[in-house]
C-alpha cells in the first residue's frame, strides 16, 4: 500500500492541483540531504538558493528548493 502525503497548511482549499504542487516541493525542500565537503545529514536551506552546513562551514549556492550538487 502506497503512503499519503500529507497537504498541510492548504486545507481543502484552491483545488487539487496546486495542492499536489505544493506537497511536491515541500517535500522536496524538506528532504534529508548529505554535506558535499563532510558527509553530514546536516546539510540544509538556510534562504532561497543558499545552502549550508550545520556541521561544518561549508556552504553552496543553488536553486531554490532543490540543491544539484
Amino acid at each position: 500500500m502506497k503512503k499519503k502525503k500529507s497537504l498541510k497548511g492548504l486545507g481543502a482549499r484552491y483545488g487539487i492541483k496546486p495542492r499536489k504542487q505544493y506537497t511536491k516541493v515541500h517535500f522536496t525542500l524538506k528532504k534529508k540531504r548529505v554535506c558535499p565537503d563532510c558527509g553530514s545529514k546536516n546539510f540544509r536551506r538556510i534562504a532561497v538558493g543558499i545552502w549550508s552546513c550545520k556541521k561544518c562551514p561549508h556552504k553552496v549556492a543553488g536553486m531554490a528548493y532543490d540543491i544539484k550538487v
